[in-house]
């Protein structure tokens, strides 16, 4: 199974009066994100399901991504708001099955330590806002026993 990681792009600042779910993406971001899935679908990203953080900026990413990919599913799940453990999103992933490709939306750390689960290993990742990280996992029980095949950047997708 392939699992992309795509964290939300720049959203609007923190600030007195804006809740913090409620953040929506700045037109920066929107920018950055729409080179990204251009460069993810020319890689061939083909994702059956999209599953996504239901805060406004993560979600504005994940429907980016359903229109710029062709996908026909997003779902909101709280498995992937920020601090929640990556065997909740695991556990989330492996009752869809059998899936080819998946993709997850969300909040930093959260995904970056989802990736390391994914890996095995205890790995710092710098996934920067609108970036985007291919893994590669058996299809099977137990743990992922990920495979990093790649990871797209804002700047090398020529966004930033």
């Amino acid at each position: 199974m392939k699992i992309c990681i795509l964290r939300h792009a720049e959203a609007e600042p923190r600030g007195l009066g804006v809740a913090e779910a409620a953040r929506k993406l700045t037109a920066e971001g929107k920018r950055e994100l729409r080179a990204v899935l251009k460069q993810a679908r020319e890689a061939g990203v083909d994702p059956e399901v999209i599953l996504t953080s239901p805060w406004t900026r993560a979600l504005e990413t994940a429907v980016a991504a359903r229109d710029a990919l062709a996908c026909k599913q997003l779902i909101e799940t709280k498995s992937l708001l920020p601090d929640v453990l990556p065997s909740h999103i695991w556990g989330e992933i492996r009752s869809l099955r059998p899936l080819k490709e998946i993709m997850v939306v969300g909040h930093e750390p959260h995904l970056s330590r989802f990736a390391a689960f994914l890996l095995e290993a205890p790995v710092a990742i710098d996934l920067k806002k609108s970036g985007l990280i291919r893994i590669e996992v058996q299809d099977k029980e137990g743990p992922p026993r990920g495979i990093l095949k790649w990871m797209l950047t804002p700047k090398l997708a020529g966004g930033k």
